[in-house]
């Protein structure tokens, strides 16, 4: 008799607390039949994702705030200054879990449910159907199960990234056999740590490691290391490098990937005080100085984001008939951020609302205290198992350096022409009359490549792929021809085999 006609194989069921067991059915002995349970891997090691910057929902104790939903949304466009501030405001508001979540059920009884792991807090617009495809490509070991009852064999995710290189990437980044096999021996719960995105990157960073803690507690029993993966997007960046260098964090932390962070801080964070938002993003949150500038002025974060010292000098230029500036010369804090007086400085007190004069006395505070001294005691700090990817496409024009350019409209200079014929010159705020430029250089549409670090003994893998800075982990390519995977992204792709690489560190269970 052939042994496969008295052979049966049986999935493995997840109990309510996370346990296998198995459904056999009864065979008389002398049959000799033999029940292949097929074991999965038990052993968790859980990965959690932090989100950038207004890419957490946000309450207060009235109602939504920020949260991508028709109630939450249709706020905003018409939003005077005045209410912006009011709703938007570090001091009142919370983190929101209650947003929408994509394919809620997938995980079965494996895991916790994805609300109980945070995915509500999660911006849907810009995580939701991503978070569901990173966690399928985590999980994909079912397909091994599954291959026992298939004739024509499957590869997981995993085997198919083995022995693909993205790039001109080094080899030393590329996925082994072994070590996607390695990978195979553990489940990866994906879980999503929402935070409030106006306060300071120092105080998520203490909640951070409140949830780190919560979330191995809830698989005690299950861990396979004391550890936790950490997967970022532009500022959760900055939250987990600094809960792990600056708050002793790295003893809980396994590795890090990060995607398309700030790391030196950015341009864009000036422009976006100076002009307001663009998009449709600009259209919500605030498309001009007037509506966006109340809001970041109060709420240090966002201003977090800007060029540090370590960014370099001469990224600010004034172009004009009369000055010719590159800034800063030495310091951004006092000649760009703390400057009261030029027209072209970051803050501009007369859109501070209420008193001016006590509000400029709390940014000036927040700069000193919060801003300065959360950059650069980061600067060049990093956790010894870090992989990144980055956005490097000249199609994702970025604010390598801003100029204002002198350019006075034509009806302006008629204006100004007819008032000095009658012996009343026409003065002109400069910020009538210049226009702030992006370089347009490489990058992801926001954060240029020179705001990058590419050089670290802590680096483990980079990769400079074409990514939307907003869209950084989206599953599809940019370009499906120019993709290693015309149906994955290559950010993607680069995720996922850099936690396999990560796990590398773990004994087999």
């Amino acid at each position: 008799m052939d042994d496969t006609e008295n052979r049966s194989y049986h999935r493995p069921i997840w109990d309510d607390n996370g346990r296998v067991y198995f459904k056999i059915p009864f065979h008389p002995k002398e049959k000799n039949h033999v029940a292949v349970c097929l074991k999965p891997p038990d052993k968790v090691i859980p990965v959690i994702f932090i989100p950038g910057v207004m890419g957490s929902n946000l309450k207060n104790q009235s109602s939504e705030v920020w949260q991508f939903s028709a109630s939450s949304l249709r706020k905003w466009p018409l939003a005077s200054p005045e209410k912006r501030k009011f709703l938007l405001d570090p001091k009142t508001t919370t983190v929101d879990d209650s947003g929408a979540i994509f394919n809620d059920d997938a995980d079965g009884k494996k895991f916790p449910s994805r609300r109980e792991r945070g995915w509500g807090s999660a911006f849907y617009k810009s995580y939701g159907e991503a978070l569901d495809r990173l966690q399928y490509l985590l999980s994909d070991d079912d397909i091994l199960t599954e291959n026992h009852f298939r004739e024509v064999q499957q590869q997981t995710a995993r085997q198919r990234f083995t022995g693909v290189r993205i790039g001109d990437e080094s080899a030393e980044q590329v996925l082994t056999k072994e070590e996607a096999a390695h990978g195979h021996r553990f489940l990866f719960p994906l879980h999503v740590f929402g935070y409030n995105w106006l306060q300071s990157c120092a105080d998520s960073a203490v909640l951070l490691g409140t949830f780190i803690r919560s979330v191995l507690g809830q698989y005690y029993y299950r861990l396979a290391v004391n550890k936790v993966i950490l997967v970022t997007h532009s500022m959760g960046g900055l939250v987990a490098r600094h809960y792990s260098e600056n708050m002793n964090g790295r003893e809980n932390i396994l590795g890090m990937v990060h995607g398309v962070m700030p790391d030196l801080g950015s341009p864009a964070a000036y422009r976006r005080m100076k002009t307001g938002e663009r998009g449709i993003t600009g259209m919500i949150i605030g498309d001009s100085a007037e509506k966006l500038m109340p809001v970041l002025a109060q709420s240090p974060g966002p201003l977090q984001l800007l060029p540090g010292s370590a960014y370099g000098t001469g990224w600010l230029k004034i172009e004009s008939s009369s000055t010719r500036l590159s800034l800063p010369v030495d310091n951004p804090y006092e000649e760009i951020y703390l400057n009261k007086t030029a027209w072209w400085r970051l803050c501009e007190q007369d859109l501070l609302l209420d008193n001016t004069e006590d509000e400029w006395n709390k940014y000036e505070k927040r700069i000193n205290e919060e801003v300065q001294e959360f950059i650069e005691k980061l600067n060049d700090r990093y956790h010894p198992q870090t992989w990144l990817f980055y956005g490097a496409s000249a199609d994702n024009p970025s604010d390598a350096f801003l100029t204002w350019k002198e350019r006075i409209p034509p009806y302006v200079k008629e204006a100004q022409r007819v008032r000095k014929d009658s012996g009343e010159p026409l003065e002109l705020s400069p910020l009538r009359t210049h226009e702030l430029i992006s370089a347009g250089t490489p990058g992801d549409g926001t954060v240029p490549v020179t705001a990058i670090r590419t050089s670290s003994p802590c680096l483990r893998g980079v990769l400079a792929t074409d990514v939307d800075h907003e869209g950084a982990y989206a599953a599809d390519p940019v370009d499906r021809s120019r993709s290693v995977y015309s149906d994955l992204s290559d950010a993607l792709v680069f995720t996922v085999r850099s936690v396999v690489k990560i796990v590398q560190q773990v004994p087999p269970p």
